[in-house]
């Protein structure tokens, strides 16, 4: 089943993701990579992740150490065989350059990051109820639309 691949070096973001995912009812199971690195390994099946899915949505937090988020998108556009995968920024950051800059290498949204609490989990919920309700993704990725 094709994964949501969250890209996220924060094991204590990481987890509380997991955490709320696990309770959501996701059509989708959620595969996390902890940086720029092994997301562009993921995506290009490359060591480890020869066997990996093309996901069907990524969820990448911006600010990594290495290859950051910004990197990786643009890698990820520039490609036509992955360019359709739909990419959330998921970052904590609200600096202009930053939210311009994503949407400018292709985010197809931009989503600020709070704390862990009540607010990461209203800000999950309403990422679920998009991109898995409302949202239609690319014909080669989709999902049956939940009743």
């Amino acid at each position: 089943m094709t994964p949501l691949l969250l890209v996220e070096d924060s094991d204590p973001d990481a987890e509380a993701l997991m955490r709320i995912a696990k309770r959501m009812p996701l059509p989708v199971p959620v595969v996390r990579v902890r940086d720029g690195e092994n997301a562009l390994d993921y995506l290009y099946q490359r060591g480890g992740y020869a066997d990996a899915e093309r996901p069907v949505l990524i969820l990448l937090d911006l600010h990594m150490p290495g290859i950051g988020g910004r990197e990786v998108l643009a890698t990820l556009k520039a490609d036509p065989a992955l360019r359709s995968i739909p990419v959330i920024i998921f970052s904590s950051s609200v600096e202009v350059e930053d939210v311009d800059g994503a949407y400018a290498d292709g985010a197809n949204s931009y989503l600020f990051k709070p704390e862990v609490g009540p607010q990461l989990q209203a800000t999950a919920e309403a990422l679920h109820a998009f991109w898995f309700k409302a949202a239609r993704l690319p014909v080669s990725q989709a999902q049956e639309p939940e009743a």
